[in-house]
């Protein structure tokens, strides 16, 4: 038994993150469950860009960030000019996500730049960047996986799963997320 219970303890998972960052998680939690999180969803979009600046975001003109988003560590968040994070969208920070002008991430999404590595029994922590690009609509709760690149223009389906770089300009969906067709964008004729 005492075997059995030896060859566990030499496979428990060990976090890889450091005491300091994890005391930043924790200041900023506390700043995220009283000061962001309370404030009401159309008011104080100023006051969220503010805090999460406060926290190391790069956060640019105009963005709307909705109370109930969570972003795991806003040192890793960049954002363009006029995009917005929707109600319930998960940035799982733990690698950077760079988001561009434009960009509307729906309701629930979720942005998972952290994972395990499974080929080992102890699953140790492995991480990898997302970049959304300028223009794209990734659509309600949909997942994007670390190592992704949205292109330009893109559009993410509703409650698609993107495991691979998506093209620009495309309509794309499913599980997994794939190219469904061009995405053609016609403008408004002003009479």
């Amino acid at each position: 038994m005492s075997d059995s219970f030896s060859d566990f303890a030499a496979l428990r998972y060990r976090s890889g993150i450091s005491a300091p960052a994890r005391l930043r998680r924790f200041v900023w939690e506390v700043v995220w469950l009283l000061a962001f999180r309370p404030t009401p969803r159309w008011a104080l979009h100023g006051w969220r860009r503010w805090l999460l600046r406060r926290f190391g975001a790069q956060v640019g003109e105009g963005c709307r960030i909705a109370p109930s988003c969570r972003v795991w560590a806003p040192w890793n968040l960049v954002m363009g000019a006029y995009s917005a994070l929707g109600d319930g969208v998960d940035c799982y920070s733990m690698d950077r996500i760079r988001i561009g002008s434009k960009v509307a991430v729906s309701q629930r999404s979720f942005l998972c730049t952290g994972s395990h590595d499974v080929r080992s029994l102890s699953r140790p922590l492995t991480t990898g960047p997302i970049t959304i690009e300028d223009h794209v609509w990734i659509a309600a709760e949909s997942m994007v996986h670390p190592h992704v690149t949205v292109h330009e223009g893109a559009v993410i389906g509703a409650r698609s799963v993107v495991l691979q770089d998506m093209p620009a300009w495309s309509v794309c969906a499913g599980h997994p997320c794939q190219k469904i067709r061009d995405r053609v964008v016609q403008e408004a004729s002003h009479a």
